[in-house]
């Protein structure tokens, strides 16, 4: 069996995480007797030509897809390569409304959330109206998120009115999601990774100074015991999305009670192997080899 693994051309050249990854995979796949080749998205790796889609990743058993590139990743499956994690599952996870969208009508506890308006010129905006409304139905504080990105990178904390234009005209050239303060325990959220619909363990992380738990050097994890109430909404979200490897995130309500912040379809897991001890590259290895072997048996 062989596999490729699909990385960022930037990213995999700059982040030790994702450095990390790549080489805990590959000591896991090669005790399973599975070759493993890397191959940078520099956004060549496919093309539609004359109405086909033709690819210069060769054929194999699977791809670990660990770029945030939805369209090339769209490609793939579309010619039949197999994703973990899958493509659609990509989309939903790298788009913060699409997460809470899909998740939505479930009985999901999450902050209230209003998709930000498109904005195609932000340098000549003067109508700030629409604060009226999240004034009235968020309050203050509030929060301002680009809907794509991860740890923590561009996400505004504003607490009035005057703060809200200052920092929304930074960043209002991008699609953006308005959401309410969850602030009952200040710069702590919890992680818990999922593998096949079910639970591999979870960590804490703790920022006491700043909001965004996962952000900067002062951010640091501990161990996470779950309770019943964060376990049975981890396996819910794992069984409506049909979770094949992720990393759930959850802040904390007033009670305690766990409250869906977001989901990262490619988890990094070098600390959390680190805090728990828990081997989640052979997990996650194992679990790919498994599933294609027994959809390969369909075919």
């Amino acid at each position: 069996m062989n596999g490729i693994i699909v990385v960022n051309f930037e990213q995999g050249n700059v982040s030790f995480e994702i450095f990390n990854k790549i080489n805990r995979l590959k000591e896991e796949f090669e005790l399973l007797n599975v070759e493993i080749e890397v191959v940078y998205n520099n956004g060549t790796l496919a093309v539609i030509e004359n109405g086909e889609i033709k690819t210069s990743i060769k054929k194999c058993d699977f791809v670990i897809y660990l770029d945030k590139d939805e369209y090339l990743a769209k490609l793939l499956t579309k010619v039949g390569y197999r994703l973990f994690p899958r493509a659609d599952f990509i989309e939903i996870c790298d788009d913060k409304m699409l997460t809470h969208l899909a998740l939505s009508n479930n009985n999901i506890p999450m902050p209230k959330t209003y998709a930000g308006p498109l904005i195609y010129y932000s340098d000549k905006m003067k109508d700030f109206s629409f604060i009226d409304e999240l004034e009235k139905k968020i309050g203050y504080p509030l929060v301002i998120k680009p809907v794509h990105g991860s740890l923590g990178k561009d996400i505004k904390f504003v607490n009035n009115r005057e703060t809200f234009i200052e920092k929304f005209k930074e960043i209002a050239h991008l699609p953006l999601i308005f959401q309410e303060y969850v602030g009952a325990q200040y710069g702590r959220s919890v992680r818990v990774i999922i593998i096949d619909r079910q639970i591999l363990g979870a960590y804490s992380r703790v920022n006491k100074m700043d909001f965004r738990s996962n952000f900067g050097p002062t951010a640091s994890s501990e161990p996470f015991v779950l309770d019943d109430a964060f376990r049975a909404l981890s396996l819910k979200i794992a069984n409506l999305l049909d979770i094949e490897y992720a990393g759930i995130d959850f802040l904390f309500g007033e009670g305690g009670e766990p409250i869906l912040c977001e989901i990262n379809s490619n988890a990094f897991f070098s600390e959390f192997e680190k805090i728990t001890k828990i081997n989640v590259a052979g997990a996650f290895a194992a679990m790919i080899v498994n599933k294609v072997k027994k959809e390969n048996k369909k075919e």
